[in-house]
């Protein structure tokens, strides 16, 4: 900001400097405000037609909003006045690459490379080339290069450790997955952006990875421990005096140290918003515990046999849902039906219950607590909270996994419960941001599913946003409500591969809003913008739609996925903002 000052004043000095305007470009570039950096290089040019820099920095800023097609223009330009700029042959080939023309793409970093036998950015960007066409051993070749001229670079070790597992080469992938983790690389995050999981590698190139490699690219931690390295650093000292052994164990366990990045991005998080515990009034809770399913919850043919038998059976059976059944956005009611015996029921007023229970009398006598032999083990206070609007997630879970039910389901204990008719938390409890947080707070594993706790979920900040916003939020929602709903949203089938990206790509846009609802200020800086490009669209309702609703759903999903459509461009380059980065494990 201070040098965009200067420049400012320099240019009224003398509006007619080239360099001026070009540095001020590059100062707006490092904010991220592109397109303040091209009006600046605009006039640079402008002023001096055969400025390279100018022409090379304009295409940098074209290539960082995806304009593809315009960087690369700015880059033949520069290569027309120089035609030995290394660094123009690379970054075109870079463009290339970003628009599937590989081939173009191979020869300028070829080029590069033959003009600076020791540009080891050229030599790992056509490593990449090589691994994309299945030329292992020349990809390795390239990377072995690149690893020579620049040790530090972890994504060349990272990608030859990725060509050693291609070629089945064990203990050459290891030590180079070790040093790319060693060196900072998520070896994780890069093999799942390439491979959904270990499974779908091993189906792709038909052999099966040894176990050992397949921990190192599946587990990791979701929490750097802040609270325990914190615990560690105040203990440590008088237990190392009462305890020698101890010292040796703690010494042996180094906890990473705690990034003031991390710091302070969740005390940016808490700030932007008010704690779920304030936000909705009403408690959340656990459902209802059983103390024996077998005897209490019956399909819906048993149902309808102990209706049969007794017609007041009918107002003690409840629509079951079990937490195992709960999905992202929506719930996947099995027929399940709870005999809901609460404390203090007349069991004598509903014979064929009490017949029924009577088959489990000596395992329910068994169980613990106070309750009568036939009622449930225990039931929140207010059991009115199952027949109303609300949001649920089971106990235990990989990812968030919060949907709508309108349907009044009463839930197990392995469900939790948010008392809420807005829809529109959904979107915020589902998001990247929030099961970061969580997972932060919380002090979890990634090797481990996420567990449902109450006292780190009221923690969770609900952001300050507008009326208009959460109606938007909300909006899309129903959208994952609806399609998640639709069998060719979850088939394997390849053809109907384009409706689960559909799915897909509508959950990604939840995250783009709500970054922009927690980061708003870091957004805008990067030019990332969400609401207004949405709004602009009027999106229907599920609702309004009327006719074949997917076919309009595919329809908005092929426009916003359009490649120059702002969405798309701010979603693609999302994670240039730094919080996101950390968020997303990238950093």
């Amino acid at each position: 900001d201070r040098a965009i000052a200067d420049y400012n004043k320099a240019i009224e000095l003398n509006p007619e400097l080239a360099v001026t305007y070009n540095n001020r470009g590059n100062a707006y570039r490092d904010k991220g405000v592109y397109d303040l950096a091209i009006t600046d290089y605009n006039k640079a040019i402008e002023l001096n037609r055969d400025y390279v820099d100018a022409y090379y920095n304009r295409g940098n800023a074209y290539s960082n909003q995806g304009e593809l097609d315009r960087a690369i223009t700015d880059y033949n330009k520069v290569i027309g006045i120089n035609p030995d700029d290394i660094q123009a042959y690379n970054n075109r080939g870079n463009a290339y690459v970003g628009k599937d023309e590989i081939d173009l793409a191979f020869g300028d970093y070829s080029k590069a490379i033959k003009l600076k036998p020791d540009y080891s950015f050229a030599y790992y960007n056509r490593g990449v080339i090589y691994y994309s066409k299945g030329a292992y051993n020349l990809a390795i070749e390239d990377y072995n290069k690149a690893i020579e001229l620049s040790p530090e670079s972890a994504l060349a070790y990272y990608n030859r450790g990725i060509c050693w597992l291609h070629l089945q080469n064990w203990q050459g992938a290891i030590s180079d997955l070790t040093v790319a983790k060693n060196l900072g690389t998520d070896i994780i995050a890069a093999f799942r952006s390439d491979y959904k999981n270990i499974a779908a590698f091993e189906r792709k190139h038909n052999f099966q990875l040894p176990e050992d490699i397949a921990i190192m690219l599946t587990q990791r931690r979701r929490s750097r421990f802040p609270k325990m390295q914190k615990g560690l650093r105040q203990l440590a000292p008088p237990i190392w005096n009462r305890f020698p052994k101890t010292k040796e164990v703690l010494r042996a366990y180094v906890p990473p140290p705690e990034s003031p990045d991390v710091v302070n991005l969740l005390e940016k998080l808490r700030n932007a918003g008010t704690p779920l515990e304030q936000y909705v009034e009403t408690p959340s809770h656990f459902g209802i515990k059983t103390g024996m399913d077998d005897a209490f919850v019956v399909d819906g043919k048993l149902r309808d046999k102990l209706i049969a038998d007794h017609s007041s059976s009918a107002d003690i059976l409840k629509p079951f849902l079990h937490g195992r059944d709960i999905r992202r956005w929506q719930v996947d009611a099995q027929d399940l039906w709870l005999i809901f015996a609460y404390r203090g029921i007349e069991i004598d007023a509903y014979p064929a219950i009490l017949k029924h229970l009577k088959k489990y009398r000596d395992s329910l006598s068994k169980r613990t607590r106070k309750q009568k032999w036939y009622e449930l083990q225990s039931v929140p206070g207010d059991s009115e909270y199952f027949t109303q609007s609300k949001l649920v997630c089971p106990n235990r879970y990989n990812h968030q996994t919060f949907a709508v039910d309108k349907d009044g389901l009463y839930c197990g204990d392995t469900c939790y419960l948010i008392p809420t008719e807005e829809t529109w938390l959904c979107g915020i409890l589902n998001s990247s941001v929030v099961e970061w947080f969580y997972s932060q707070v919380s002090d979890q594993l990634t090797a481990d599913e996420l567990r449902a706790l109450s006292g780190y979920m009221q923690q969770i900040p609900i952001p300050n946003v507008t009326s208009t916003q959460k109606a938007l939020i909300g909006k899309i929602v129903n959208y994952l409500i609806y399609l998640q709903k639709q069998p060719t949203t979850n088939s394997k089938d390849l053809a109907h591969a384009r409706d689960y990206m559909m799915l897909k790509y509508f959950e990604r846009i939840i995250d783009g809003l709500v970054y922009e609802c927690y980061l708003p200020e870091t957004l805008h800086q990067g030019d990332k913008y969400f609401f207004n490009p949405l709004l602009d669209e009027h999106l229907p309702q599920p609702d309004e739609i009327s006719g074949d609703k997917m076919s309009i759903f595919r329809s908005i999903f092929e426009h916003l996925y359009e490649r120059t459509h702002p969405v798309r461009k701010n979603l693609f380059f999302l994670d240039s903002v730094k919080p996101v980065r950390i968020i997303e494990g990238k950093w």
